[in-house]
Formats: C-alpha cells, sequence, structure tokens
C-alpha cells in the first residue's frame, strides 16, 4: 500500500513536470483574477501621488469604535489590507470586522481608490454588499499626515472618511457627518489602526 501511494505521488509529480514542460497552466484557473489585479507597485504615471496611498499599503490591526446617536460607543476588532491593484493605477482596501455579540460571520466592505490626473483630485467608491450600499468619495491629501475624502451618498448632507495622523506603524480613521454645509462635524466612528509586521 505504501509503495502504491509513493507511486501515485511520483506520477503525480511527474505529469505536473511534463505539463509545465508543455506550456499548460499548472495553477487554478479560479484564482486568475485575483493574481492578475494586484500589484506590487504603483505606476509610474503617478508620479508624487503614489505616496498618498502608498504609506497605508500593508495590514494594519483595527480596533472599531462606532457611536450610537446617544453617544453610546460600540467596539470590536478587526484588520484592514490595502494593497495596489490594477498594475500600480489605483488602491483597493478591504476591511474586516471579526464577528461579536450575537453575530456569527465577519462584516466585509471595500473601496477602490484612484486619482484623476485631469483634476488632480483622488476618487473613491465604497461598497458594501451585505448591505447593498454604494457611496462615491472625492478627496485627497491634506498636509502631510491626512488623507480626507467626501460624499453625500451616505444618508448626512456630507460625509466626511479621514485618515489622520498616518504614521508609519499607526494611524487613525474617522467617520463624520455634516448637516449644516460642513460648519460642524459629528463624529461617527474612529478606529484605530496599527500596523501588523511580518514574523
Amino acid at each position: 500500500m505504501k509503495k502504491q501511494f509513493a507511486l501515485c505521488l511520483i506520477a503525480s509529480g511527474l505529469l505536473s513536470s511534463l505539463s509545465a514542460a508543455e506550456g499548460a497552466p499548472t495553477t487554478d484557473p479560479s484564482l486568475d483574477l485575483p493574481t492578475a489585479l494586484t500589484a506590487t507597485s504603483p505606476h509610474p504615471a503617478l508620479g508624487d501621488q503614489a505616496q498618498v496611498l502608498g504609506r497605508i499599503v500593508g495590514t494594519w490591526d483595527v480596533e472599531y469604535t462606532d457611536f450610537a446617536k446617544d453617544g453610546t460607543a460600540t467596539r470590536r476588532t478587526g484588520e484592514f489590507i490595502v494593497g495596489w491593484i490594477m498594475d500600480g493605477q489605483a488602491v483597493q482596501d478591504l476591511w474586516i470586522v471579526n464577528p461579536s455579540g450575537t453575530r456569527k460571520e465577519r462584516e466585509v466592505y471595500t473601496d477602490l481608490h484612484w486619482f484623476d490626473a485631469k483634476t488632480r483630485t483622488w476618487h473613491a467608491t465604497f461598497v458594501d454588499p451585505e448591505h447593498g450600499s454604494l457611496a462615491k468619495f472625492t478627496g485627497g491629501p491634506v498636509g502631510n499626515d491626512r488623507y480626507v475624502l467626501e460624499t453625500s451618498d451616505l444618508g448626512s448632507k456630507q460625509t466626511r472618511w479621514s485618515f489622520n495622523d498616518i504614521r508609519p506603524d499607526s494611524l487613525v480613521w474617522r467617520d463624520e457627518a455634516s448637516n449644516d454645509g460642513g460648519k460642524t462635524w459629528k463624529l461617527q466612528s474612529e478606529y484605530q489602526m496599527k500596523r501588523r509586521r511580518a514574523n
């Protein structure tokens, strides 16, 4: 039985080698999309704009705090994964919120960010498939340690999402809403992020 198993392994290895030699694909075709989508670096055409989001590429451990209308805070944990895609012409992020309380499954959301060279503006589209929500943002860097996006697609007249105090190993993300043209802002969420380092 052991010999038969060993022969099967050898035969499998030979078939794999022959397939590779003949130019046949050796990977799972269902993984072609994520493989082709990801990029290891920004596209040269972005120039200095590559640093706007390039500095947050990686994986972050997140402490989520969301505030209800009465000020009650809900705290959860999760991660935030950011990477270059589409030959480095765009950045995609993935928000993951770990199961908590009575919820058995994690929550997942994503944003696609890209730079419009004509208007010198960053754009982002947020997708929440679980709740059928979509929001389009515009914005860009503010100073050296802040990236701000705004939209009117999320229930308030203005919603502002911002990455603040961006450091190599930490940043603070905020969700704020305004109904008076930006004169005052109400904090809806604040997420503390710490960069995850390779072991």
